[in-house]
């Protein structure tokens, strides 16, 4: 048997494919449930809510905090808006150093990482690389400049020049890991085959065990009748 996969909170604390197809099935994987009326609705958990309300909503409370807009974005990862709004929340950061004079490398820093890994694949496939893989590549500045990161506007660039200087070559993690990125891509099509399958041998199973069990039920010969007095009296 395999080891038991430990319940992680979110995609960060991923370390493994197993633990990244594992979160992203519990947020997506369609549920039925009976309702009062008796009919059956098909839904997904989705994201984790925020004190039960959607994240997004309870983010929208908060925008004018940097660090809890920061904090509540980087727990959403790598939902596509959870990307940008921790980009936003590192501008505001940087905004404020940049008003005080204060340092504020240390945030453009990781502003152009998390450009750089939001560059490796869309959502359907990044959610399931385990985030401790892809953090750990190297996507410095110099390998992979500022220019072909989407997730970057032009004031973005404009303080990584100023800092850094102009990068040897623009590119995408996606271009740089590509083989990487073309066997992950084969993986998890591999992976989402195997759960459609699953499915269907589900959804056929029941199918097929309540026809079953409706055919038992009329096969079976009606219970007899009970003998009223008369006919315990009479033998009929």
């Amino acid at each position: 048997m395999g080891e038991a996969v430990t319940k992680i909170a979110t995609w960060v604390d991923t370390a493994t494919e197993e633990e990244a197809r594992t979160l992203d099935r519990g947020m997506w994987e369609m549920a039925s449930s009976e309702q009062a009326d008796g009919t059956f609705v098909a839904q997904a958990e989705g994201p984790a809510p925020e004190n039960g309300e959607f994240w997004y909503d309870a983010l929208n409370r908060i925008k004018d905090d940097a660090d809890q807009r920061y904090a509540m974005a980087r727990r959403h990862l790598p939902l596509p808006a959870a990307w940008r709004e921790m980009a936003v929340a590192l501008r505001l950061k940087i905004r404020k150093a940049r008003k005080e004079k204060v340092g504020y490398e240390d945030h453009l820093r990781e502003l152009h990482h998390l450009a750089s890994m939001s560059s490796y694949a869309g959502y359907g496939y990044i959610q399931r690389v385990p985030y401790a893989r892809l953090s750990t590549l190297n996507l410095s500045y110099d390998r992979i400049g500022c220019d072909r990161l989407e997730l970057l506007g032009p004031t973005d660039r404009k303080w990584m020049r100023e800092l850094w200087g102009e990068p040897r070559d623009h590119s995408t993690a996606a271009e740089l890991y590509g083989e990487m990125l073309a066997n992950d891509i084969m993986r998890v099509k591999a992976e989402e085959k195997q759960e459609r399958d699953e499915r269907m041998e589900k959804l056929f199973g029941n199918l097929h065990r309540e026809i079953e069990e409706e055919r038992a039920a009329a096969s079976e010969p009606p219970p007899p009748k009970r003998r009223g007095i008369l006919g315990w009296l009479f033998g009929r």
